[in-house]
């Protein structure tokens, strides 16, 4: 029995040297949540946008005059005369100043003849299309613009009566043109300056007659 003490004394002095030093071996350190969501989380960035990165569209109604004539290629001018033109609008706007403005429009158009002794009107339903560049000057914003059109017949007036069937039938009913021209846009108002020329030919002559036509137009657009 004593010597089974004396081992039992033995084993325990050389465990206590092996024990302490398991104890002091360092622990793996644990991780936090949030590191651990730093490193599984995928962070995507974010573009800031401006209020220059947005396209503006508005819409609404143009009014104005047309100071009309028709000339021959000849280089032969009739006198002028004025009628309405106006209808609907829309604009969109591009960053960087660029805009597109379609219209459709009623039209007057025509002519004096024999100094005012007749007068012809030829009303059209017309729509220019304006790829317009503005500048941006505080509350005014210039801009100037080109423009195709197309314009489409449907009424002849000769000194204020309707026009018969057969001298109605005497014109090409279609129109197509280009237009330029300068304005400016203030708030939701529009003023603007147009200067069209006719490219087809306005009456089944042997000579081509076209339309001319200088236009005054003011809008508002919401």
């Amino acid at each position: 029995m004593k010597n089974c003490r004396y081992i039992l004394f033995i084993i325990f002095l050389f465990g206590l040297p092996w024990s302490g030093e398991a104890n002091n071996y360092p622990r793996p350190k644990s991780k936090s949540k949030s590191q651990n969501k730093a490193k599984t989380s995928c962070t995507i960035p974010r573009r800031k946008f401006t209020q220059t990165d947005l396209i503006e569209y508005r819409y609404g109604i143009v009014a104005g005059e047309n100071i009309a004539t028709i000339k021959s290629k000849k280089g032969t001018s009739q006198d002028v005369i004025t009628g309405f033109a106006g209808g609907v609008a829309a604009q969109i706007i591009w960053p960087k100043g660029f805009a597109v403005q379609p219209e459709v429009l009623y039209s007057r158009k025509g002519c004096m003849l024999n100094g005012g002794v007749w007068k012809y009107d030829i009303d059209y339903i017309e729509v220019p299309v304006k790829a317009m560049y503005r500048l941006h000057m505080a509350e005014v914003k210039p801009f100037v613009f080109v423009a195709p059109y197309g314009a489409y017949a449907f009424k002849i007036t000769e000194n204020g009566s309707v026009a018969t069937t057969e001298a109605f039938n005497e014109i090409n009913k279609l129109d197509i043109g280009a237009c330029a021209g300068a304005g400016f846009d203030v708030w939701k108002f529009q003023l603007s300056f147009k200067y069209s020329w006719g490219f087809a030919q306005v009456a089944n002559e042997t000579y081509p007659i076209r339309n001319r036509v200088f236009t005054v137009s003011a809008g508002i657009l919401f």
